[in-house]
């Protein structure tokens, strides 16, 4: 296999993200969402830190939201008829957005009520907390009857 050059490496990189950016409606809605946040933080001269908790949650909501995208078009690709098991892989990966953005959220919340001068920290936190609570409990009590065998273990395809 021929060795790409680092420039290479990084065409490529910007290329994956180009397509993502072009094609992917929620990644248009991240950026938009993430260039606004920005210029808020940057009008409000935010500190160092809150700079780095904004920009960690800015990435984690991407890098989410860039997977995601990734395993719908390979599953797409990989098995381009409906099955269960790969609308469980895609809901799967289209969780780990919504955690993402609920942090996002959380984040922003803490950060630019503080910056208000309102202590929103533990309503931030509470918002959170509910959303994990919500999906531990959704797992205990909501069985998904189909696609199980009589251990209730998923059924291979």
């Amino acid at each position: 296999m021929k060795r790409r050059s680092l420039l290479s490496s990084f065409k490529y990189a910007f290329n994956g993200m180009s397509h993502a950016l072009k094609t992917q409606r929620n990644m248009k809605i991240h950026f938009v969402t993430a260039a606004a946040v920005v210029v808020v933080s940057l009008l409000l001269k935010l500190e160092v830190d809150e700079f780095l908790w904004i920009f960690l949650a800015i990435t984690l909501v991407i890098v989410s939201e860039t997977f995601n995208s990734f395993f719908e078009e390979f599953l797409d690709f990989v098995n381009p008829q409906y099955h269960e098991t790969v609308k469980h892989m895609k809901d799967m990966a289209a969780g780990s957005v919504l955690t993402a953005s609920i942090f996002a959220m959380t984040v922003a919340i803490i950060i630019f009520g503080k910056r208000f001068g309102f202590d929103l920290s533990v309503y931030a936190s509470l918002v959170l907390f509910a959303y994990l609570f919500f999906v531990f409990i959704i797992s205990i009590f909501i069985k998904d009857g189909k696609n199980k065998d009589k251990n209730d273990r998923p059924k291979k395809f």
